[in-house]
């Protein structure tokens, strides 16, 4: 019998079967006994209360997993899931022409041999018996079922863009990771990563060079989608030029005029459908941890860093040219499966144009972090904890871990994911273990229905290079903005 974590109420775990366990949170339902209905919780508010038996939610709902929805699902035979990445067919180009009789020149593919670990995605559930009973607006076992359905399925559509094990081993990696991994051991070329420099994404020109380096000779892709945030689509519905723009079948003339919505950018390169998401990060959403979850960042403060900072040391790759010089401030949060710490704030730095900041990161004495999450201020901007955006995650090097600023990854920007979802060239996929079920538990000394629902997989991209990043795209509409 496999003996699963002690999965705590209403907590959702990501993890390699017998990983560290999350903090137990108490959510069972009750039924209680209050008459305000403002003030009723958990199973109580589920009873009912007038003759409008309609529950009113304002949570996430299927049509938000939109890549999810979108990718092909395949079986995982394994936890270990192999195969064979291919990213050339060998010899140069012209290069098989000869003689009538001459020597015939040797030529081998290139291969890559590559592994997908299946992660687990899971959350227990528990509703009190009483609450079964009642004559509620909605059943209250079926109701945190769908509740713990939607939230492994948000987990899965979040990570698929960000997720990175090298800094959550729990987590499986997700676009962006899996690229850049790609480019970091010359298996991707540079430039299936595109980079805004701060700027909004409202002309094609990025889209255009992100399709034609996925279609270019030795990647060989069809771009088809891309996937952006919610800000970052609101730009091309502004600013698209008309001529790029794929027409609406129901709207008069096509709906290709400013300010309509686009739903596709035309490109020599074939149609590519716009799919915002919401669970692509705008600027607002990348506040620090304890900024909306100050009881967990709390709870952990246990691996929070000390760090170090220096930026007096100059060099030639540094973004930080004359507009973005200026006084700055960094936090740092140590981090988990079950979250982040509350950070630690570096002393206000003085960044000069061409200079670089390096981080020096000593380790919790706990060492239960498994990396760090780096967050900067605005330009001139304050020590508030609401003030700092993400500038990036980084893995657990050790006792220290060293992280340099260039201002390549830009705080408060957001990406863009253009993706090849060809079906027959199945160039991305979401392989799985275990499609999504429901598992009995069983209560200990108290009447509730406990269960856990479990989904085992992971994000599985084939052909690297059928797809592209546009990082750092700063949105006309963000209202936090890193300089200026």
């Amino acid at each position: 019998m496999i003996q699963l974590p002690n999965i705590a109420n209403g907590a959702s775990m990501t993890g390699e079967l017998g990983g560290a366990q999350f903090e137990e949170l108490q959510k069972a339902l009750t039924a209680g006994y209050g008459t305000d209905v403002s003030q009723l919780q958990g199973g109580g508010a589920l009873r009912i209360q007038s003759l409008d038996k309609t529950m009113m939610a304002t949570i996430v709902e299927n049509k938000h997993f939109v890549l999810f929805n979108e990718l092909a699902k395949n079986s995982a035979g394994a936890t270990v899931d192999e195969w064979t990445e291919q990213s050339g067919v060998g010899g140069f180009l012209g290069g098989s022409t000869n003689t009538e009789t001459g020597n015939i020149a040797a030529a081998t593919g290139s291969y890559a041999r590559r592994v997908g670990l299946v992660k687990y995605l899971m959350t227990r559930r528990e509703v009190s018996f009483v609450s079964t009973l009642g004559n509620n607006i909605a059943s209250s076992e079926a109701v945190e079922q769908v509740a713990g359905a939607k939230q492994l399925l948000q987990d899965a559509e979040y990570l698929s863009f960000t997720g990175d094990s090298a800094v959550v081993p729990t987590e499986f990696d997700g676009i962006y990771a899996q690229i850049l991994a790609g480019v970091n051991a010359g298996q991707v070329d540079s430039n299936n990563i595109l980079d805004a420099g701060g700027a909004s994404l409202a002309s094609v020109n990025l889209v255009n060079q992100a399709a034609a380096q996925v279609s270019r000779r030795d990647n060989f892709g069809t771009p088809t989608h891309i996937f952006l945030s919610q800000q970052a689509q609101a730009d091309f519905d502004t600013g698209l030029d008309p001529a790029f723009r794929v027409p609406l079948t129901d709207v008069p003339n096509g709906g290709i005029s400013l300010g309509s919505p686009v739903n596709g950018i035309r490109t020599s390169w074939g149609n590519i459908a716009n799919r915002p998401d919401v669970f692509i990060d705008d600027g607002d959403q990348q506040v620090p941890f304890q900024v909306n979850y100050a009881a967990l960042a709390t709870a952990n403060t246990g691996m929070k860093p000390t760090v170090a900072i220096d930026a007096s040391v100059s060099d030639a790759s540094s973004a930080f040219a004359t507009a973005q010089a200026g006084n700055y401030y960094y936090l740092i949060t140590g981090l988990n499966a079950s979250g982040q710490s509350d950070g630690v704030i570096t002393a206000q730095t003085a960044v000069a144009a061409g200079k670089k900041v390096t981080l020096t990161i000593t380790r919790s004495a706990g060492n239960q972090e498994t990396g760090y999450a780096i967050y900067r201020s605005r330009q001139n901007g304050t020590n508030a904890p609401s003030d700092f955006r993400l500038v990036k995650r980084v893995a657990n090097a050790g006792a220290t871990t060293t992280v340099v600023d260039l201002n390549r990854d830009i705080p408060g920007t957001t990406k863009a994911f253009i993706l090849n979802l060809t079906p027959g060239d199945q160039a991305i996929n979401w392989r799985q273990l275990l499609p999504m079920m429901k598992f009995p538990l069983y209560p200990t000394v108290s009447a509730t229905i406990p269960w856990a629902q479990l989904m085992f997989g992971y994000l599985r991209m084939t052909k690297r290079r059928h797809h592209a990043v546009i990082k750092n795209i700063l949105p006309n509409g963000a209202a936090w903005r890193p300089h200026g």
